[in-house]
């Protein structure tokens, strides 16, 4: 079940940032030197709490009356939603729960009245790219930061009415 973040969440949610991104930063070699909170592994709560006082839609996944997954999203300016995280827990990888998270955003996106959705994510993840591909997502470009250890791959999904 999906359903809209509440500030009392936030503390748990703060638990599936840190479990569901620690497996990619370990993976991609990131730090607090290389990429900002560890590529959101170590993000404190105060920034969370930023981002959810700011506009930031925010939205769980229930299993079980367990929080097992997280979506963050925002309205941008030119009708165009920016998906900000998509977690799910590592031991509830693979099982279609980050696929309704999307399909959700997607809605959530149409009703409210975005043409397209936007990301940037680490594109060396090349599972989790070929993930969004598969899902309707096309590549719109990359950016080399410097001193980050990875490429930033921007998507897009546009958003059919």
């Amino acid at each position: 079940m999906i359903k809209p973040i509440e500030k009392d969440d936030l503390i748990n949610c703060l638990n599936i940032f840190h479990q569901g991104y620690e497996t990619v930063a370990i993976e991609f070699g990131l730090t607090e030197e290389n990429c900002p909170d560890r590529g959101r592994a170590s993000l404190p709560y105060e920034k969370l709490l930023t981002e959810f006082e700011d506009s930031t839609l925010m939205f769980g996944y229930l299993h079980n009356d367990k929080l097992i997954g997280f979506m963050g999203m925002k309205m941008c300016d030119d009708d165009i939603c920016k998906l900000d995280d998509i977690i799910i827990l590592p031991e509830f990888r693979r099982k279609g729960y980050g696929k309704e998270l999307l399909i959700f955003c997607k809605q959530k996106a149409k009703e409210l009245g975005a043409n397209k959705i936007t990301l940037g994510m680490i594109d060396d993840n090349k599972c989790l790219r070929k993930w969004y591909e598969d899902n309707g997502f096309i590549n719109m470009g990359y950016k080399k930061y410097d001193g980050a250890p990875f490429t930033v791959g921007y998507m897009e999904y546009i958003v059919l009415t």
